[in-house]
């Protein structure tokens, strides 16, 4: 076992590093990438047409499937803010994956506006909760959708998302599982019940977040809702996934990883805490959440999360 975690934690180091290679000027001496463009689909969902954005790499060879990472947009945001942000579809186009954008809903939500969208993300957020609106559906119908007319590896499909989106994120990994292949929700916390099977879970929090605080409780956001803790939210997946041991934590700067390895049958259960990170998304390219609000800089949430995909075993 200590040999188990001495690698791990080895590997932890190696993607840290990867992480931190943008800030350290390693990024300046590449030729930089095209920026990546969308395709906007929609699907019928229960007589309604839902909204999602499509990136999918240049030059795949026929016949290939590629695994896609699924970013769902923060509470009042919408899919290309959430493109914008977080550099989710640039990480995907160097790697040959795809990244979907799905759209919310709300009173001023999809075309042409799109606009203060939210997620039923159980108790949280706003039109879409108040409205108990099927996002889990949506989700669903999203993925066959999506299957039908792209190269998606159905196996390798992984989730995140910013606040609302990562509410959104952990309701779909508890209720359904078996969709998806792994998940690293950014600053939020889990507003439904218990997982109901296993499913790969690194969770990313900044310490200062008030809008969804640390140790739970209500948050500082329009919202106005009451979250539930951090350790309320990832134990129940670390017990789900029949993880023992936590090592760590990995210290760089102000982050600090914790593991605990997939036992056989189970699955990884990762936290990276931002010692000086607000409600945002650790290295994000794009504008903070709010103003004003801290961003942690010395471990980037994209490459790192793209990383941990990548070290999973695909769904059976």
């Amino acid at each position: 076992m200590q040999r188990t975690a001495a690698l791990l934690l080895s590997l932890l180091v190696s993607t840290a590093a990867f992480a931190l290679a943008p800030r350290r000027g390693v990024a300046s001496a590449e030729p930089r990438a095209a920026v990546p463009t969308l395709s906007l689909e929609f699907v019928a969902v229960g007589g309604e047409l839902r909204w999602y954005r499509v990136f999918v790499p240049s030059g795949l060879p026929e016949g290939t499937v590629v695994p896609v990472v699924v970013c769902f947009h923060g509470g009042g945001g919408n899919a290309v803010q959430a493109f914008e942000a977080y550099g989710v579809a640039e990480e995907a186009a160097k790697r040959g994956w795809m990244a979907v954008f799905p759209e919310g809903s709300g009173n001023l939500g999809g075309p042409p506006l799109f606009a203060l969208q939210t997620w039923n993300a159980g108790d949280c957020c706003a039109f879409a909760a108040e409205n108990q609106v099927d996002d889990v559906g949506f989700f669903e119908h999203m993925v066959e959708d999506l299957a039908s007319k792209f190269p998606v590896d159905r196996q390798r499909v992984f989730l995140t998302g910013m606040s609302n989106g990562d509410m959104m994120s952990y309701r779909i990994a508890s209720e359904r599982p078996d969709l998806i292949a792994g998940l690293a929700p950014v600053a939020g916390a889990l507003e439904v019940g218990p997982p109901t099977g296993a499913v790969p879970l690194l969770a990313i929090h900044g310490l200062h977040d008030t809008s969804v605080p640390f140790g739970g409780g209500y948050g500082s956001g329009v919202s106005g809702a009451e979250f539930t803790s951090q350790l309320d939210s990832v134990l129940p997946f670390w017990a789900k996934n029949g993880a023992g041991a936590i090592y760590g934590p990995l210290v760089d700067g102000a982050a600090h990883i914790f593991v605990a390895p997939a036992p056989p049958g189970g699955a990884d259960t990762w936290y990276f805490l931002a010692l000086d990170g607000g409600h945002s998304w650790p290295g994000a390219p794009g504008k903070p959440f709010g103003v004003g609000v801290p961003v942690h800089q010395d471990v980037a949430a994209t490459p790192l999360m793209f990383d941990f995909f990548a070290l999973q075993p695909s769904r059976p």
